[in-house]
């Protein structure tokens, strides 16, 4: 009998974001990829300002963020 072991992937914590607070990044999602400026980030999301408009993104839905 063989066994199939599927872990979800790596998740974007809220210790891993504190740098990027005021900066500039690009936040990347499976739907979506965002340019904005981190303004915080608490347990389950992201608070983007992106063109003058404020975007939550939740954590979970993060693949990827880079400062630009």
């Amino acid at each position: 009998m063989s066994s199939t072991l599927v872990m979800d992937r790596p998740r974007v914590t809220v210790r891993a974001l504190r740098p990027f607070r005021g900066s500039v990044v690009t936040v990347q999602t499976a739907s979506a990829v965002l340019r904005g400026l981190l303004l915080s980030c608490v347990s389950g999301s992201a608070w983007l300002v992106v063109d003058d408009a404020d975007v939550l993104v939740d954590l979970d839905e993060i693949v990827a963020v880079d400062t630009v």
